[in-house]
């Protein structure tokens, strides 16, 4: 089978579409989430299994939410050598249509359950259900292993290639023998029947005999444990007499040195409250020398910043008085340096009269040159307008001029030359495609051409004979790289507006010479323009010189300047040249008095102005001096007037805390209380000595402790006498019963049971291991036939495996086809134990093996995959998408996804973009 086209509209959330696949070869249908994907595998499901009357929520569920449309769906396909095309509408407006296109070329077609009946044979008879599910994999589906072993196609297939019939295992013999195994055991080879319960008999029998024997053991064993717990309790209740008496006696010590004790507290505490009080009035004798050293220090500060502060502010006095006189001084040669400001003013006047009168005689002569600057400006600019090439497009013109040349010599290499001469009176006629010089429509007699053909060349004899000669795909790519080059060469000699590359590089070379005569004027008109515009310099000297009448003519003339090309734009033309334009003008005449009189005079001017700088200059630092200094010595009067405040403030508060501690204890009270108390701590110290001599000659500190020791051990001894009481009471009571059950008498019945058993089981043994013999045998050689018979599949799945995992791949086949083991570098694992990304692969690789096994035969399907290859990084993706494109050189590969990223890899694909 195979799909060519399904269409669908108003199915889910698709309107109308229709999606055509490639008969042979891989097609990738790409869509975002919910556009409609996996609803392309769910309609062809639909029209093949439910007519268009069917009730069923599967029919429900497909119709759009909230539209009142019938749901249709159109599948073109080719099933047993024949084309059908098939439709159904279901719920709105039902209709089944079926066209079928038989091979001889006969056309049938059917309506309604007729047509769906036929439809539904067809595909039932030619299309193996196991095998189109297992080809077939949905969306969540991919980690799915295929189990092919019903699919009919498949088994033919292997049965074909392997030569091995898959029934030879059915014969009588191999039944008796079966039937004969399972009697003793099971199909996985533990014991069952008659000879498993002959095992457990044989196991409880064993262990009844074992719990009489042991039984036996543990009176003895409780035997030697009551002697030995008598010994031990005697033992143990002679040392606990013994301790007891010891522990009476250290009763009796402990209540002797507790009056001690008593004593020795009393007396610590009585040293603690003397220590206590010494420590009181030490402080206080502490805090009174604090204070008198504190007056004394405080008395001696306040003294010396007193005088301080006397000399501070005379000092500071003395520093105004001299800020006043270098003020004054400052004033008068202040005034002397205004005088000479004024000399210097009226001598600048008139030298500056003068010097502008020569610059306007330069300025002239300037603006005469400027104007031809700017004539040849304008000239270069006109030429450069015109001129649309540049060193850029020079270059792209001679690449697509040596690409035109590359691509007509690939040409010529790589397609047929046809060489076509006419022998007889008939007109031979040529026509085609893609043919390389000039070609004439027919040949006369004895003419010959040659052609170059890139595309198709028709050679014919009118009424007889008519010969094709067509160029191959490389041709084609041949043909096409040459028709790009001269386009784009074309479309650059457009742009250049020339005929060919060597106008081109002419105007290139008019341009550079333009470039250069440009720049060489603008920079001449930089270094004439570099002080600014020379017309705007000469109004402005004319206006600022002229008398009244003088005036008027430099206004008739400041017009004409405002016309110069210096104060047009670059871009502007010249209509006239403008040599003649300050011909006329009238240069002022100069002063009586001569520029070097006038400018002697301004530099005497400017000396008496620079003594009087001088002398300001001095007389302002003098001042500034002053000031500075009488600031800082205001500055550190303020600060003495500060310190010697603050010192008698300090003095102050200190005889005030002194007058007061001394109102509640005088000094001499202060030393007499500590001597007393010094004395009061050393009479309790001894005292305390004493006590402590006599607690420690009766071991006082001692008694406590080793009568809570005592105790212990006590409280421990007679734990242990009455574990044992208790433990002598119970083996005492096993060993009474064990007299009362008769324990011997049933080790010797337990002995006589497990001979019989074992007689038994002995026998039922040696028939079980002979028929495990004999099936193990011929199950051996149904298992070479089994290997036989699996090995094409298996050595597909090898072959394909290999390309993507390498040499060292293996896999193994369990009875279902299916794959069971996967081994590489050596390591053999179970499928189920590899990771998802391979379990995901091995999947792919597998049911690609079984398309690959049916795909010349009647039974083929198409392999659907719907959003496979998630769990595979980018080099297994790159090794996979490899595989799925040379499976659609066998076959049909189909696949959904929304991630078309992964099938980058897949050569020769067919991408199919499904749009929301």
């Amino acid at each position: 089978m195979r799909l060519h086209s399904l269409a669908l509209r108003d199915f889910r959330g698709v309107k109308d579409r229709i999606v055509r696949f490639r008969a042979l070869g891989t097609t990738v249908v790409v869509g975002d989430n919910e556009v409609g994907k996996s609803s392309l595998v769910e309609a062809f499901g639909l029209i093949f299994d439910l007519p268009d009357d069917s009730k069923s929520t599967r029919i429900r569920d497909i119709q759009p939410v909230g539209q009142d449309v019938g749901p249709e769906v159109t599948v073109e396909l080719s099933l047993a050598g024949r084309e059908l095309t098939y439709s159904k509408r279901w719920l709105k407006n039902r209709s089944t249509e079926l066209t079928i296109a038989e091979p001889d070329g006969r056309r049938q077609s059917w309506t309604g359950r007729e047509a769906h009946n036929e439809a539904e044979r067809l595909f039932h008879e030619n299309v193996d259900p196991v095998l189109w599910q297992t080809l077939m994999v949905s969306q969540g589906q991919s980690l799915v292993l295929p189990t092919p072993a019903d699919a009919e196609p498949l088994i033919t297939a292997v049965t074909a290639e392997s030569g091995t019939p898959v029934d030879g295992a059915s014969m009588p013999l191999v039944t008796a023998v079966e039937h004969e195994f399972l009697r003793y055991w099971t199909p996985r080879g533990k014991p069952t029947g008659d000879f498993a319960r002959s095992a457990k008999a044989v196991a409880a029998a064993e262990l009844g005999f074992k719990q009489a024997l042991q039984a036996m053991e543990e009176v003895q064993s409780d035997i030697r444990r009551a002697e030995r717990l008598n010994l031990d309790l005697a033992d143990v209740t002679a040392r606990l007499t013994e301790h007891l008496a010891g522990v009476e006696a250290l009763r009796e010590r402990k209540q002797a040195t507790d009056e001690i004790l008593l004593r020795r507290d009393s007396v610590r505490s009585r040293a603690e409250t003397a220590r206590a009080r010494l420590e009181n009035h030490t402080r206080t004798r502490l805090e009174r020398e604090r204070l008198l050293d504190e007056v004394e220090r405080f008395t001696k500060a306040h003294t010396e910043l007193a005088a301080r502060r006397a000399d501070a502010e005379l000092v500071a006095k003395t520093a105004a008085e001299t800020v006043q006189a270098a003020e004054a001084a400052l004033a008068e040669v202040v005034e002397l340096k205004d005088l000479r400001r004024t000399d210097v003013q009226t001598a600048e006047r008139r030298v500056s009269d003068l010097m502008d009168r020569a610059e306007l005689d330069r300025l002239v002569g300037q603006q005469t040159e400027l104007i031809d600057v700017r004539a040849r400006i304008a000239a270069a600019w006109t030429i450069l307008d015109r001129i649309k090439v540049d060193d850029a497009l020079v270059a792209a013109l001679e690449d697509a001029r040596a690409a035109v040349v590359e691509a007509r010599a690939a040409l010529a290499a790589g397609v047929p030359e046809v060489s076509v001469r006419r022998l007889g009176s008939e007109p031979v006629e040529l026509s085609g495609t893609g043919l390389e010089g000039n070609v004439p429509a027919e040949l006369g007699f004895d003419e010959s051409t040659e052609v170059l053909v890139s595309g198709e060349l028709l050679v014919g004899v009118p009424g007889q004979v008519e010969v094709t000669v067509r160029a191959g795909g490389d041709a084609a790519a041949l043909r096409s790289r040459v028709d790009d080059a001269v386009r784009r060469e074309k479309d650059l000699l457009k742009k250049a507006g020339v005929k060919d590359v060597a106008a081109a590089r002419e105007l290139l070379r008019k341009a550079d010479t333009a470039t250069a005569e440009l720049n060489e004027a603008r920079r001449t008109e930089k270094s004439l323009t570099a002080g600014g515009d020379p017309g705007e310099r000469i109004a402005v000297l004319t206006a600022r010189l002229g008398t009244d009448e003088e005036a008027e003519d430099a206004g008739g003339k400041e017009a004409a300047v405002e016309g110069v090309p210096g104060q047009m734009s670059l871009f502007e033309e010249f209509a006239s040249p403008h040599d003649t334009l300050f011909d006329d003008f009238d240069v002022p005449e100069p002063e009586p008095d001569d520029l070097s009189s006038a400018q002697r005079v301004l530099e005497e001017a400017r000396s008496g102005l620079a003594d009087a700088e001088r002398l300001l200059t001095d007389a302002e630092f003098a001042a500034a001096q002053a000031r500075k200094a009488a600031d800082e010595d205001r500055s550190e009067a303020q600060n003495a007037r500060a310190r010697s405040e603050l010192a008698g403030e300090r003095l102050a508060a200190a005889v005030e805390a002194l007058e007061a501690a001394r109102a509640v204890l005088d000094d001499e009270a202060v030393a007499a209380a500590e001597t007393e108390a010094t004395a009061e701590v050393e009479a309790v110290l001894e005292e305390l000595t004493a006590v402590q001599e006599q607690a420690d000659e009766a071991g006082a500190d001692q008694v406590a402790g080793e009568l809570t020791h005592a105790l212990a051990v006590a409280t421990r001894l007679q734990g242990e006498r009455d574990n044992l009481r208790d433990a002598l009471r119970t083996t005492e009571g096993r060993l009474e019963q064990s007299g009362r059950d008769g324990l011997a008498t049933r080790r010797d019945v337990a002995e006589l049971e497990l001979a019989a058993v074992r007689t038994e089981h002995d026998s039922l043994l040696r028939r079980a291991e002979a028929a495990r013999r004999v099936h193990e045998t011929l199950s051996r050689h149904r298992a070479e036939a089994q290997t036989k018979y699996s090995e094409p599949l298996q050595s597909r799945i090898e072959a394909l495996g290999r390309s993507v995992y390498g040499p060292s791949f293996r896999v193994w086949l369990d009875d279902d086809l299916a794959v069971a083991e996967r081994e590489l570098d050596g390591v053999r694992l179970p499928v189920e134990a590899l990771s998802t990304g391979a379990q995901e692969q091995m999947a792919i690789i597998t049911r690609l093996a079984i398309s690959h096994l049916v795909s010349t035969g009647e039974g083929s399907v198409p392999v659907i995959f719907d959003d496979a290859l998630g769990w595979s990084d980018k080099a297994r993706l790159r090794d996979m998408g490899a595989l799925l494109g040379r499976a659609g050189d066998h076959g049909q590969v189909i696949i959904l996804t929304c991630m078309p990223d992964r099938y980058e890899y897949v050569p020769k694909a067919t991408f199919i973009k499904l749009d929301g």
